[in-house]
């Protein structure tokens, strides 16, 4: 079986120190809040640093569906124009969110309190975990439910015409289920109890005294919490302001690695500090952390501050089970911070990493060991002796696809004495896309395998103007390994890169959010006008509507010869170019010094797309993927205009039994053989 050639193996060496300050991204809990209370305000809410995530951006949907008026401007800032306590209207469709348990959670107990049905799916994933925590207090409120077995999405939620307040006790601590009784209580009359045995994450309760919503929360028997919420408040403010944190997971990153980094300063600039998110915080400095706030402040309910972290020397520590709750996603690089340390470092309570996006347990001692580390692993705890300093290195850690264990041991390999090389480092932007430039621009010294920097692999990137120019025009059909070989050559030879695919997408992300129409010619032609490089480096090129306007707007001759001018623009850049796609070698690039025709039997590329797929959470049957390729082939193929097929002067490369480096070598061979004669 080949390798397939869509994984981004990484590697990370010593660096002498980091120093700087950056932000991180938005808290993904609260940008979900901060959307859906601003459409029970009357009036318009501006939200700052939202998380532009999936997850997100499906709330905001689905929102929209209700009626609710949301836009994004160009500076950034989202608006929230709501409709009030109650005044939600039936939506037309089925409302999809993908991939978000958050998100679809608590707008079923947001509507579970209107008079009407409204239907919930989402990917594979999400079609199947259970939602009866949610439905059975919602059911106590009066909604009706009609789902799969197992109370499996898709399912229909029918709001009730009457809505009864409860008193109700959560049987184990969780935030989403408090949440959907508190957001169906908004709209119910009377007062709606909650008892929390455990404490769990309150974000809602800060964001609802943000906005002044009377909720009172008391002390209950045996450290419980007891949550009271009066029903349909009155909210409005003409004008409320939200600034979402940076989320403290992600920033546990950047701080761990100027820990261990000798010589490091690291300011990062508004992070959530909400106690109960905190819990690595507390760690680090139990282990001789030189770390301390400053500008300390409240955003929306929330505490926030600037986190300074400098090197330091670190100390083995026990850390007890019941903060499990409040760092549950930090164990990964807990354990790279314990590796660093004098003595050994013992966490207890940690079944749960077992079931995340792999067994991360497993994988943390698996990595650790790799790299010369004493790790035992037990039931529920993990033990890691420390090195006193620099751990050994040198090891290959495989990530399964885990972008928190990705990360983590790339910020292993800054402190080590040899480079710590990960397998794969593709998941890490479905979190955190910033990471490696934020981390390189500190000091880091990140990089992919032989010679690609992972930095460049964007849709675009730009070479510099002292070379001999060399124009490079691959073709091919979809997931033949075209695009990682561009990638590639452009990295080694210093060339532009451009994947042509991506240019309607930067159409459609234009419109997107301007939130305009695809279907409006001019509005589409426009956009195709004013695309930029950094249009093209955009990480939210792959969301799923920006798709679906791109395939909107190719069909528009107009767009289409706009962007045929600016590939062959592209193509005169100083310095030369590496262009991938269609029609490269044939249309675009005619002229190229080099043409290259990468193909694979329809086995194979349905194989690697299906890793793909799979490796970004995207659950699908292979033979539909199969079935899609052959259907785009043959489309490709009979095309009137510009066919899919290799210029006859191309070199063909079928990469089948190919791994990527193998490709890459050959090409490079080409290269030199043909420079020879």
């Amino acid at each position: 079986m080949p390798h397939p050639l869509t994984p981004e193996p990484l590697l990370s060496g010593a660096v002498t120190s980091l120093r700087g300050e950056v932000s991180v991204p938005g808290d993904k809990s609260i940008s979900h809040r901060a959307l859906i209370l601003g459409s029970q305000n009357v009036g318009q809410t501006v939200i700052h640093g939202l998380l532009e995530g999936e997850d997100v951006l499906g709330t905001a949907a689905a929102l929209r569906a209700l009626g609710t008026s949301i836009t994004r401007e160009a500076s950034g800032e989202w608006r929230v124009q709501g409709v009030g306590t109650g005044g939600f209207s039936e939506p037309n469709g089925v409302l999809d969110m993908g991939n978000s348990g958050t998100g679809v959670r608590l707008m079923m107990g947001l509507v579970a309190t209107h008079p009407f049905t409204t239907f919930f799916t989402g990917d594979g994933s999400l079609r199947g975990r259970p939602m009866r925590r949610v439905m059975g207090p919602l059911e106590e409120m009066g909604a009706r439910f009609v789902a799969r077995r197992n109370d499996y999405l898709p399912l229909a939620v029918i709001g009730a015409d009457m809505p009864m307040p409860i008193r109700y006790t959560l049987p184990v601590a969780s935030a989403q289920v408090k949440t959907a009784i508190l957001l169906a209580g908004l709209n119910t009359p009377g007062e709606t109890t909650i008892t929390e045995p455990e404490r769990s994450r309150d974000h809602t309760e800060r964001m609802f005294a943000h906005y002044g919503i009377p909720l009172r929360v008391e002390d209950g028997d045996k450290g419980a919490r007891v949550l009271t919420l009066t029903g349909q408040p009155e909210v409005h403010h003409p004008h409320i302001e939200i600034h979402v944190p940076g989320d403290p997971s992600s920033a546990a990153f950047l701080a761990v690695a100027a820990l261990i980094t000798p010589d490091s300063k690291v300011i990062l600039r508004n992070v959530c500090m909400n106690p109960l998110r905190t819990g690595l915080y507390d760690t680090l400095r139990e282990m001789g952390a030189d770390m301390w706030l400053e500008n300390e402040r409240e955003n929306a309910g929330e505490p926030v501050a600037d986190l300074v972290v400098r090197s330091s020397k670190l100390k083995g520590v026990d850390v007890p089970a019941e903060r499990a709750p409040s760092m549950i996603d930090e164990y990964p690089i807990l354990s790279v911070a314990a590796a660093c340390a004098k003595g050994v470092t013992t966490m207890r309570g940690l079944k749960e990493l077992k079931v995340k996006e792999s067994n991360r347990l497993a994988a943390i001692a698996d990595g650790l060991i790799a790299n010369g580390i004493s790790a035992e692993m037990g039931d529920d705890s993990l033990t890691v002796t420390g090195c006193k300093g620099k751990p050994q290195g040198g090891g290959v850690v495989k990530t399964h696809l885990d972008h928190r264990i990705a990360m983590s041991f790339l910020v292993l390999g800054m402190a080590s004495k040899e480079t710590v090389r990960v397998d794969d480092g593709s998941a890490i932007a479905t979190s955190f896309p910033e990471f490696i430039s934020i981390m390189n621009r500190l000091g880091a010294n990140i990089t992919s395998l032989a010679p690609a920097r992972t930095g460049r692999s964007t849709a675009i990137a730009s070479a510099p103007a002292s070379r001999a120019p060399m124009v490079i025009a691959i073709d091919g059909p979809a997931a033949s390994g075209k695009g990682t070989l561009a990638r590639r050559l452009a990295e080694h030879f210093d060339l532009s890169y451009l994947d042509t695919g991506s240019l309607y997408r930067a159409v459609g992300l234009r419109l997107v959010y301007a939130d305009k129409d695809p279907n409006d010619k001019k509005a589409a032609i426009e956009a195709a006008c004013a695309i930029d490089d950094e249009d093209l480096s955009n990480p939210r090129l792959r969301q799923e509507r920006v798709g679906e306007a791109a395939s909107i707007v190719s069909a528009i001759p107009e767009v289409r010869a706009i962007l045929l001018d600016f590939q062959r623009e592209f193509a005169k850049r100083p310095g030369g170019a590496v262009l991938d796609g269609r029609d490269i070698g044939t249309v675009v690039c005619p002229d190229a010094d080099l043409k290259l025709y990468i193909t694979a039997d329809l086995d194979a590329r349905a194989d690697r797309r299906h890793r793909e797929l799979e490796g970004q959470g995207i659950t699908v049957v292979h033979e539909s993927v199969l079935t899609d390729l052959q259907e785009r082939d043959e489309r490709d193929s009979k095309r009137k205009f510009a066919p899919l097929k290799p210029a006859p002067d191309a070199i063909h490369i079928d990469t089948t039994n190919l791994s990527a480096q193998a490709v890459f070598e050959k090409v490079l061979g080409i290269i030199e053989a043909t420079k020879a004669a």
